[in-house]
């Protein structure tokens, strides 16, 4: 038989959103979501494994995983037939419920999307060979807003340029495909032009036009696009709308693949984009830019769209689109999107990328911008290469008062020399106008008769930065500084008039001066030699950080860090203040710089898999200049900042594919091998998959874990391994490790508490030193816990039990200490569709707000269950002497949302939820759960203590009964030692 998936337990340790970090979370697929199924839109995913990584074992079917360093062929003969085969599969379902498909999953993924009713999507996940059945959910670009960044990496350099190596500019990433899904694409741009092609009249086309003959894409047809959009550079363009919605796309976005946004242009070009000399914006040189694999070809998979109501990429049309991009035989693909929470490894579109990198596809992905603060990062799967973003040229000036008081801020704009009149924007708004509208400069806002001839100063917020500096323009206004209310990045950004972005503390000095009497005036000027205190490169502020919380601290995330702080590429026109380039930032920007490299190095080494292309990128990188303001490293930058021309010779990799990732499914994840493929598959968890970094989210006083390195230089060399990792011993089986050209050797490395604190992450790296020149760095984060247990278990029904496994820290004894459980009952309430500033909450018709006071709890918890179709997102803030400071929130593209806190501070805490779209009407209900006092006597913990070994594990089993079957109940279990908590479990009966 063919190896499949199946889901393995109905107890499941859940990921949450936590105050302090928990003792291990994790994440089983599960059949039945709380409060039960709905009506809407689903993805169900399917237990076998789709073509792309399909080894074989089915009778009459053979193999169509494509060997190491080939291409995946959907036109042959066993592909066709096995992608018949699932297909079959997947209608016998369908016809069982009487639905219908909108996508139909065979390569990449193993499924389909489809309308389903409560009824039906309850039935499908009752049957055999069903892996999960998940509502479709919404997510978005990645980026706050091709480049030069080209020549900071020295890729044009004559020596050691990779761009040189593989035959230089004009044939870098020649051959390769790199696959954008994203927001589509402006063929007019010259950093896409091409040569026109010729195609059959299927669209395929026709050999010997410089496209391999293995290659499947079209050329999709539509709204102002045809056939002759795509051309020898941009040699496939598709869109997919079935999970968003035809009818919720926005007018001024295109039924076809051309971009209605600008954002599927920027990344494209910044990956691809074709080497582009004496680019002007606005009248401002820019020079040449280039993309980073200027001769590869690309090809447009649009998913992203402008809503009617809300903007966004569906997971049923991004997963359709990373099947079609492998069926077509893409290389790489970059996928610049994310979630505003973590997904989880189980989630459609990872499962999907899995797959993909399976059949030899290199993935980058971005880690979103929530940051500074912790564990805000999406994609946390190991196949994947997730990209974090950096400065990398200083884009600076300053603001001189009148008084001279002098603030160095973000700028790319001309200089204002000559003393100018300055105006809060808040005070010059038109009669009638919303004060805090006009504050943050938007569009006929701004009185002409106060801003005229004057320096405006505007708050960031709400509308685009770009935006503000052009609604100035329009009411008269000459400069604008632009000030963040609260801690946020800043950015240069192309402005209309002169103009600077200012942080936080700018903004009380800057409006006391100007509303403080006489005539304000400010200029704006270059920096002198020496002002600037901007690092290069250095983690952007906005960045989203680790540690992952869906994994249990076991995947290090992110992997690595590229330029994605004002990175100039190029946009779509109409969208972007007629601007064919523009400057954006986000690690949307950083994303494509990690796959346009990865296009170069799969062009330098063919025979490279994805993940050793990874582990080459990640172990040559280096450190930002700066540790202290990227968190003290890892956890911002993964392993440093991309170096592409170390990167073409690494000495050594670290690969791991889908026999590990299979094994990590099972082992952590609850889901169970029904199969076998030709080799065993060893059940593991995360941080024993043969990456190029290691994590451990709950060292239990000692804890070993397995590398393997494999020597990709082209002789012998003899590598010895250093460590820096505070509070925590590491030792080696091997003292060094000596591999031939092309040998592997596994290394067993152990960690052990010495003294380092339980709770905290200690982090560092691990070094291996060759004796012919090469380094290879790892980054590592260790968090020593007393012990080791779920984050969470649930449980249903009014009467049952769960076990729990527990490692110690210790030798002694564990105890344990019950809180609750408490049950509730969900209260209706609704919300209408509205913006929500998170930087300032305030309740509206749009947002619901709620406070709760807390004192002593062991666990706080904060749900809603949203109408089907509905997006809502659930904030949680607390109270503090500064205003309200956001602690958690839950806001990814569905109605259900779900906030806990584990032991936090006591206080007073706000929840706000927030219509982000409710197409369904916006109705919720609405539960909350204060577990603060000791057991309710619903709920026990059998034995109630047990002996204590240092890393051995011990099972508890939870029991809890008599509950009512109308409310849902949350408690807690406390782990102790010497009568001292020192960990605990949240328990969860639906």
């Amino acid at each position: 038989m063919a190896a499949t998936l199946s889901t393995a337990t109905s107890v499941q340790a859940a990921p949450a959103a936590t105050a302090k970090p928990a003792s291990q979370a994790a994440a089983d697929p599960v059949t039945t979501p709380p409060g039960g199924f709905t009506n809407g839109n689903y993805m169900v995913t399917l237990a076998e494994v789709p073509a792309a990584a399909y080894s074989g074992g089915v009778k009459g079917y053979a193999r169509t995983r494509p060997a190491k360093g080939k291409n995946f062929n959907a036109a042959s003969k066993a592909v066709v037939k096995y992608r018949g085969y699932l297909k079959a599969k997947h209608n016998r379902l369908l016809t069982k419920v009487g639905a219908t498909a909108y996508h139909d999953y065979t390569v990449a993924l193993n499924g389909f999307a489809a309308h389903l009713t409560a009824k039906q999507a309850a039935t499908l996940a009752k049957q055999p060979g069903v892996l999960a059945v998940q509502k479709d959910a919404l997510r978005h670009p990645d980026a706050d807003g091709t480049n030069r960044s080209w020549e900071f990496f020295g890729l044009d350099d004559e020596q050691t340029g990779l761009w040189n190596k593989v035959g230089g500019e004009k044939n870098a990433g020649k051959g390769v495909i790199v696959g954008v899904i994203d927001t589509g694409i402006w063929p007019e741009s010259p950093s896409f032009a091409g040569k026109q092609i010729k195609r059959d009249r299927h669209g395929l086309t026709i050999d010997g036009q410089g496209i391999r003959s293995s290659w499947m894409g079209t050329c999709q047809a539509g709204e102002q696009w045809n056939v002759k959009n795509c051309n020898s550079k941009i040699i496939g363009a598709r869109y997919f709308l079935d999970g968003f919605g035809k009818k919720s796309i926005a007018k001024s976005d295109y039924l076809s693949p051309r971009d209605g946004n600008g954002h599927g242009s920027h990344t494209s070009s910044t990956a691809a984009g074709n080497r582009v000399k004496d680019v002007v914006v606005d009248g401002t040189s820019f020079g040449t830019i280039s993309g980073m694999a200027p001769a590869a070809q690309l090809a447009m998979y649009k998913v992203c769209w402008t809503g009617v109501t809300d903007d966004g990429c569906a997971n049923s049309d991004s997963a359709a689109a990373v099947d079609q991009a492998v069926a077509d035989g893409v290389d790489v693909i970059n996928y610049s999107i994310g979630g505003t929470s973590e997904a989880t490894v189980l989630d459609e579109v990872e499962l999907a990328f899995m797959f993909a990198s399976a059949a030899n596809v290199y993935v980058a992905v971005s880690a979103g911008n929530s940051g500074p603060g912790a564990s805000t990062l999406d994609h946390p799967s190991p196949w994947l290469t997730t990209t974090a973003a950096s400065t990398y040229w200083i884009s600076q000036k300053k603001l001189v008062l009148g008084d001279g008081q002098q603030f160095i801020g973000a700028s790319t704009t001309a200089a204002l020399t000559t003393p100018t009149p300055m105006v809060m924007a808040e005070d010059a708004a038109l009669p009638g106008a919303d004060p805090d509208e006009a504050a943050e400069c938007w569009a006929n806002t701004l009185d002409p008769a106060k801003v005229t001839g004057k320096m405006v100063v505007c708050l960031r917020g709400t509308i685009a930065r770009i935006e503000k500096s052009f609604n100035v323009r329009d009411a008269g206004g000459v400069a604008m500084v632009q000030i963040n209310p609260t801690e946020n990045s800043l950015n240069g950004d192309l402005h209309a008039v002169p103009s600077v972005h200012l942080p936080d503390t700018a903004l009380t000095p800057v409006t006391e001066y100007v509303r403080g009497g006489g005539t304000p005036t400010g200029t704006i000027v270059e920096l002198t030699s020496g002002e600037s205190d901007l690092q290069v490169p250095e983690v952007a502020e906005f960045s989203s950080r680790g540690p992952s919380t869906t994994t249990g601290g076991d995947i290090l995330k992110p992997d690595l860090a590229a330029p994605g702080v004002d990175v100039l590429a190029a946009v779509a026109p109409p969208f972007n203040f007629g601007r064919s380039y523009d400057l954006y930032s986000g690690t949307s920007m950083a994303s494509p710089h990690n796959a346009g490299l990865g296009a170069l190095l799969m062009q330098e080494h063919p025979d490279w898999s994805p993940m050793e292309i990874k582990s080459a990128l990640m172990t040559t990188a280096g450190d930002h200049a700066s540790t202290d303001s990227s968190d003290g490293g890892v956890f911002a930058q993964g392993a440093g900042f991309v170096d592409p021309n170390a990167a073409a010779d690494p000495g050594v990799v670290f690969d791991h594919g889908m026999v590990q990732w299979l094994g990590y499914l099972e082992g952590v994840l609850g889901a169970d091998l029904d199969a076998s493929f030709d080799m065993e598959i060893p059940t593991i968890d995360g941080s024993q998959i043969n990456q190029a970094s290691i994590a451990l989210g709950s060292l239990a006083g000692v804890e070993t874990v397995r590398r393997t390195l494999t020597n990709v230089s082209g002789s012998t060399e003899t590598y010895t391994p250093t460590v820096d990792l505070p509070g925590i011993d590491v030792t080696f089986s091997h003292d060094s490790v000596t591999l031939e050209s092309g040998e592997s050797e596994s290394v067993e490395i152990t960690f052990t508490r010495t003294d380092a604190p339980a709770d905290e992450y200690s982090t560092g790296s691990l070094t291996w030193t060759g004796d012919q020149g090469h380094t290879a760095r790892m980054p590592l984060a260790v968090r020593p816990v007393e012990v080791a247990a779920p984050a969470e278990v649930t449980g249903s029904g009014t009467d049952g039990t769960a076990n729990i496994k527990v490692t110690a820290g210790y030798d002694g004894t564990i105890g344990s200490a019950v809180s609750g459980l408490v049950g509730t009952t969900p209260v209706p309430d609704s919300v209408a569709a509205g913006s929500f500033d998170y930087t300032a909450p305030a309740e509206s018709a749009a947002t619901d707000r709620r406070e709760v006071v807390v004192n002593g709890a062991k666990v706080v918890r904060f749900a809603i269950d949203g109408a089907d179709g509905d997006d809502l997102d659930l904030w949680v803030y607390k109270k503090t002497a500064d205003g309200e400071q956001l602690v958690a929130l839950d806001a990814d593209g569905d109605g259900d949302e779900t906030v806990t806190l584990v032991e936090p501070e006591d206080g007073t805490y706000v929840a706000y939820v927030n219509g982000f779209a409710t197409p369904s009407g916006g109705g919720y209900t609405w539960a909350q759960w204060l577990v603060d006092g000791g057991p309710a006597g619903n709920l026990t913990v059998t034995p109630d203590t047990a002996p204590a070994n240092i890393g051995e594990d011990t099972t508890f089993q939870a029991g809890w009964s008599g509950l009512d079957p109308a409310q849902r109940y949350v408690g807690w279990i406390g782990w102790t030692k010497a009568g001292s908590e020192v960990g605990g479990t949240v328990v969860s009966i639906n």
